[in-house]
């Protein structure tokens, strides 16, 4: 197997939907355009907790990408109110901070770190596509 197939996903068969959350618009903007130019659906985008939990209860995204770091209400606030509605809720959080796995627990499904690359956010929606 190619290492090109294991850092691409198979669009074709299911069209993933997705919302970005960052406090930053400029890292908001970068990250939407490359998953829009690798055919991930962006559905939503916020600059807050509050706002990731109101977009996630309207939209049901496959995926949540979240920041940590945020004013007002943080990536931790998304975490557990988006958990407290669907426990089943596939959160990748999206931080320049280092984390522990740990930490978090199982709350998110995958941690990808900044400056974002495209094949680490492969990577992250093929591990938890193939763990769920």
């Amino acid at each position: 197997m190619s290492n090109e197939n294991q850092t691409s996903l198979d669009n074709e068969r299911v069209k993933i939907r997705a919302i970005v959350v960052d406090d930053d618009a400029d890292v908001r903007e970068i990250f939407i355009e490359l998953l829009q130019m690798n055919d991930i659906q962006v559905v939503a985008n916020g600059i807050n907790g509050k706002e990731a939990v109101e977009l996630y209860k309207m939209h049901h995204p496959d995926f949540v990408f979240l920041d940590y770091l945020m004013p007002e209400y943080d990536g931790l606030y998304a975490i557990e109110k988006i958990k407290e509605f669907d426990p089943s809720g596939k959160i990748i959080l999206v931080s320049g901070s280092h984390f522990e796995r740990n930490t978090l627990g199982d709350t998110v499904k995958a941690i990808i770190k900044k400056p974002i690359e495209m094949n680490e956010i492969f990577k992250a929606i093929n591990q938890i596509t193939l763990t769920t």
